[in-house]
């Protein structure tokens, strides 16, 4: 294996005489002895990172230090953006050469290394589920042809002319699916949000975070009515034979990378509820949330709500206010969520926000077993956090402990509960269970 790096102009190249170096939090490392690095997946991408040189080590692995020039030319640092499917297990090893750098903008950067006329990535698949593998979506021509069709039947419908945005504009892979007839369709609602997460991916103040939000905020309410029609045709059009037989049927979920908190409009979503469930008993209606409501999220459980996800980047208190910075709502309204739909017996997944050497640092660790012991949710969602690391540890004030590896800590989780399921995406309620 060798080490990757960039020039100025962006252009990659592998450097024979160095092995790759990754981080875990803010140290330097090489790959733990049962570690492996994969073929880097189809649909991912490489990183030039601007006022960051790339660290090298010995072949002895003794010291780690900057690689400032190659043939006299200055080298950047490179990373990987691993498709989805994939957790990262480093991330990219690089030293800010540049007091000036700018803070990075909001993709999961992990560490990539060559061998052999390729590229490898730190990177395990943790859900083969193909919902959002690039290669089913290399479909341009006949996603329009849908598109087309579906704005023409529900022209007066807002929700179905944003989704046709995000699936041509944003391409957006969820997006995508609704008007292809499969899988999860997405189901954005909430202009409002009562969080202002330092990762949020549509309003940022760039101004003081230093990058851009990846798309803009839903900027109108859809209707309970125009929400139940986007819904119950996914639910009667999704064509079940693409899924793999754990799959099952189609799912709806409420709260998308393009809005706010569903909560802040949940008496509006449960009526939609209401509506989709008084026509049809077919389909999975999934909330993904920040769980800040928990009136809310009873309200919307009593309207028939199936499944719940509930997203933390940490357990630990203080780093879960430091980067949600929760307005109007406190920590504690989250477990309550979290006791609530346990209570009510819907399937509870936890949305957990992956950083390496820091979701498996020993403190944090130790807080996510003490909570899955307190609240035997059914599964953890392994969400890679697409931050700038150094942004994200000094802002939520990190305070170091020692990693033991992700892939540790997944064997740890599949050793200490055995019915916990580990992946990223939503599953059908026919897969359901307890």
């Amino acid at each position: 294996m060798e080490l990757v790096y960039c020039d100025q102009q962006g252009q990659v190249f592998n450097h024979p005489s160095y092995p790759p170096v990754f981080r875990e939090g803010r140290n330097f490392c090489t790959l733990r002895k049962n570690d492996k690095l994969i073929k880097m997946p189809f649909g991912s991408f490489l990183f030039s990172l601007p006022g960051r040189t790339p660290i090298i080590v010995d072949r002895g692995r003794q010291n780690y230090r900057p690689l400032t020039h190659v043939d006299r030319k200055a080298a950047l640092a490179a990373s990987a953006f691993v498709s989805s499917g994939y957790l990262r297990t480093y991330l990219p090893a690089y030293h800010k050469s540049n007091p000036e750098a700018p803070t990075l903008s909001l993709w999961g950067y992990s560490g990539v290394a060559y061998h052999r006329q390729e590229f490898y990535v730190p990177a395990i698949r943790i859900d083969d589920d193909p919902r959002s593998d690039p290669a089913i979506h290399e479909n341009d021509a006949l996603l329009a042809k849908k598109v087309k069709k579906l704005t023409a039947l529900f022209p007066q419908n807002r929700l179905v002319r944003q989704l046709a945005y995000c699936s041509t504009e944003y391409r957006c892979l969820c997006a995508r699916n609704f008007f292809l007839n499969r899988y999860e369709a997405p189901i954005p609602t909430a202009p409002d949000c009562n969080s202002r997460c330092l990762g949020c991916l549509s309003h940022q103040d760039q101004e003081q975070s230093g990058f851009a939000a990846s798309q803009h905020r839903l900027s109108f309410k859809p209707t309970p009515e125009e929400i139940a029609e986007v819904i119950l045709y996914h639910f009667e059009h999704t064509t079940t034979h693409v899924y793999p037989v754990k799959s099952g049927g189609p799912i709806a979920s409420f709260g998308q990378g393009c809005e706010g908190e569903p909560l802040t409009r949940a008496k509006d979503l449960a009526r939609a509820i209401r509506l989709i469930r008084n026509k049809s008993d077919r389909g999975t209606i999934n909330l993904n949330t920040n769980g800040s409501l928990p009136l809310m999220v009873k309200e919307m459980i009593d309207a028939g709500l199936d499944s719940i996800r509930i997203s933390m980047n940490s357990i630990t208190p203080d780093y879960y206010n430091r980067y949600y910075r929760p307005q109007a709502y406190h920590y504690s309204d989250v477990l309550k969520s979290i006791e609530l739909a346990l209570n009510a017996n819907i399937f509870v997944s936890l949305n957990l926000f992956f950083l390496p050497g820091f979701t498996d640092c020993e403190a944090e660790v130790l807080s996510l077993f003490n909570f899955l012991e307190a609240f035997p949710i059914s599964m953890i969602q392994t969400r890679n956090l697409n931050i700038d690391p150094d942004f994200y540890l000094d802002r939520i004030e990190f305070n170091h402990s020692p990693a033991i590896g992700t892939i540790t800590l997944l064997q740890k989780l599949r050793s200490q509960f055995p019915s916990l399921r580990l992946g990223q995406y939503n599953p059908c309620k026919e897969s359901l269970s307890k």
